[in-house]
């Protein structure tokens, strides 16, 4: 085999061996991951209990403070609200700041300050891929337990 033939053959395994487009390692692939099996946990968790504002059929895992707001609380659930369709397009969509001050009631002011805590102490973590490998991993450790009540 030719030198030339032989530095070609070396290409196509670096290639195979570090894919430059490895989609493992970017963090929305992760974010994506861990925020469906967040979903499907809140699903298993609260299917029978329903919207915390409204008491209507449960829906999805609301974010009191947005994942795009805060890292450290998207997979708290402390931050996570169990909301009905209704309720969550009406503060999303339709810019109905009463859902807040619904959740805000019922959960209580020491709730409402624990949050804003938790949320101004963020800065200065790690917030890679690894941080949400990890949060998926973590999530998959609860997949199989109803953990209701918790």
């Amino acid at each position: 085999m030719s030198f030339a033939k032989k530095k070609n053959a070396m290409k196509k395994i670096n290639k195979l061996e570090k894919p430059k487009n490895d989609k493992t390692k970017k963090i929305s692939y992760w974010a994506n991951k861990a925020d469906k099996l967040l979903q499907e946990i809140g699903r298993e968790m609260y299917q029978d209990d329903g919207c915390l504002v409204c008491s209507g059929e449960y829906s999805c895992l609301h974010h009191y403070i947005l994942k795009s707001h805060s890292t450290l609380l998207r997979y708290d659930w402390k931050n996570l609200i169990p909301i009905c369709a209704k309720c969550h397009n009406n503060h999303h969509q339709y810019k109905n700041s009463t859902i807040h001050a619904q959740i805000d009631v019922i959960k209580g002011i020491d709730w409402v300050k624990e949050i804003l805590a938790l949320k101004n102490k963020e800065l200065g973590i790690n917030t890679g891929y690894v941080y949400y490998r990890e949060m998926y991993n973590k999530l998959l450790l609860l997949k199989p337990y109803k953990c209701k009540n918790q």
